[in-house]
């Protein structure tokens, strides 16, 4: 048996006195500073647009399915795939299939659009056009200050970025919820932000309200334990866990599942510590520089492997019903 099991790890902890940061702060610093958003208690329904890189690695496809599988928490508007490095210019194709592929598993084709988002951006300062990008500002103008739009991004900021770039108005409408897993406080370094260097500067640099998801290196899952609580549960499980099955790496005892760390803080803010901190410029070298220039961000700094693995193995279940 799994030293991990049942669900027992030493990173199983959050900081009580860092999650009351969560509600703390919602309203703008000053005119023009941006805001610092606060995370929507637990039970209340968000709207969310989930920017995903689907095929790059295998994270997503688990993250993808603890979203879908939370009405209670997400009312999804759609899908955007994201590019990634290792495929080029075949990878947001790839990541749209993959997204279409998880939506079937599920019993759920065509529920939601997915739409085909944007290659990196080759300027800091010019949008990358695409359909994906269209869709997140068609969605945030629909939108308001109080009733915003969540955009969770998994993969490189390509879309988000070229999203406000293209349309500033919907900085006030939106809020940017990013997996940058960063080197905290030297440098922004994460592949995501290898994806696209000019799209992550510009959400650091923006006045988008945003929401740092800063941890989940050690959201890793022992085969035994995918084995015995991912597949059993109908054609999206079994796929969930076969997947793992083409790549030593994906069956690595501490592979970790990054992304499914930003869907299970979203759906249960309890499972996190969160602070408020001031929000760096991003240097040419990816260097952190701390100036005070660009008001404060929310910042996800650990999540409790244990009942991350607990809510996505009791939501799996949904599928059995």
């Amino acid at each position: 048996m799994s030293k991990h099991l049942p669900f027992a790890s030493a990173r199983s902890r959050v900081g009580a006195g860092a999650f009351l940061l969560v509600y703390c702060v919602a309203l703008p610093l000053a005119r023009g500073e941006r805001v610092v958003p606060a995370i929507p208690p637990k039970g209340e329904q968000i709207r969310v647009i989930i920017d995903a890189d689907a095929k790059n690695e295998i994270d997503d496809q688990w993250a993808i399915a603890l979203a879908i599988l939370s009405p209670e928490r997400f009312k999804i508007e759609g899908f955007v795939a994201a590019t990634y490095l290792s495929a080029g210019l075949q990878s947001v194709e790839n990541s749209a299939k993959e997204i279409e592929l998880i939506l079937s598993k599920a019993g759920m084709s065509g529920k939601w659009p997915v739409k085909r988002g944007s290659h990196p951006m080759q300027y800091r300062d010019v949008p990358s056009e695409s359909e994906g990008v269209d869709f997140i500002i068609k969605k945030a103008l629909e939108s308001t200050p109080d009733d915003p739009l969540w955009v969770v991004g998994l993969g490189a900021a390509t879309n988000i970025a070229s999203a406000y770039l293209k349309e500033p108005k919907i900085a006030d409408r939106v809020r940017v919820f990013w997996h940058f897993r960063t080197r905290w406080p030297d440098k922004c370094w994460n592949f995501n932000v290898f994806g696209d260097t000019h799209a992550a500067r510009a959400v650091f640099h923006s006045d988008l309200p945003f929401v740092l998801f800063d941890t989940g290196t050690y959201l890793y899952c022992p085969m035994k334990e995918s084995e015995q609580y991912v597949r059993p549960h109908g054609e999206l499980g079994k796929y969930l866990h076969d997947y793992r099955l083409t790549s030593n790496y994906f069956m690595g005892e501490e592979k970790g599942f990054f992304d499914l760390g930003d869907i299970a803080a979203l759906v249960d803010p309890e499972l996190a510590s969160w602070e408020v901190v001031a929000c760096p410029e991003v240097d040419w070298d990816l260097s952190y520089r701390f100036k005070g220039s660009q008001g404060k961000i929310q910042r996800c700094f650990e999540i409790d492997r244990d009942k991350t693995f607990a809510l996505f193995y009791k939501k799996l279940k949904l599928l059995d019903q």
